[in-house]
């Protein structure tokens, strides 16, 4: 089984300029494109495969059924993309919403692998495998455990963000900076921002 995520800006970090984010080609793999396969055994101890524990797990069950509200309509305004997100459904195992700017190209997606509940560490399973070009922890975000992985697509303006908000639930912010901010800005940390600032809506509600 794969796990598929993707989407997000923390409030209180840079605010990201008008134009901000970029989309991913068609071209390009995305989350999905380069999820990991899920181990034989269904019934691992989460978590494993050296996926950090989440002590405060956040019920993300109503964001999970419509990932467009991870987002505000405020929030997607400030970085430059419709207030209104549209549901992806088309990708496997996960469920996740799309902010497209079709004028600079900036795009947004955030993705729940609901059919794959464990969390990080198929993420970790799947690095341990060497699956992925691209691996890094980075700093907890709004409390949570955080990482990046996929193909390195970063000189392009890609980059996909994972979030564990429980042991046996994570969503993904993919982010493809807008043209004019390719090589301007580090497509992670913005994509490190949005998670951010999903998780500050989901905490709030």
């Amino acid at each position: 089984m794969a796990s598929l995520l993707a989407l997000a800006v923390v409030a209180g970090c840079t605010t990201t300029s008008k134009g901000d984010p970029l989309p991913i080609p068609s071209t390009e793999k995305t989350a999905s494109d380069s999820a990991p396969p899920s181990s034989d055994n269904g019934d691992e101890e989460l978590p494993f495969a050296g996926a950090p524990k989440v002590e405060n797990p956040l019920d993300t069950s109503r964001y999970e059924r419509d990932p467009c509200r991870s987002l505000t309509a405020d929030q997607a305004e400030s970085l430059n993309l419709p207030r209104v997100g549209t549901i992806d459904d088309k990708i496997p195992l996960s469920i996740g919403c799309v902010w497209l700017n079709e004028e600079t190209r900036g795009k947004v997606r955030i993705v729940f692998i609901v059919d794959d509940p464990r969390g990080l560490s198929p993420e970790y399973d799947a690095n341990n495998r060497g699956e992925y070009e691209l691996f890094e922890e980075l700093p907890d975000i709004e409390g949570y455990p955080a990482i990046v992985r996929g193909i390195d697509d970063r000189a392009k303006g890609n980059c996909v963000v994972i979030v564990g908000v429980a042991d046996d639930m994570a969503f993904a912010t993919e982010l493809s900076l807008s043209t004019a901010n390719v090589g301007q800005k580090d497509p992670c940390k913005t994509a490190s921002d949005i998670a951010g600032m999903a998780l500050q809506t989901m905490k709030g509600a």
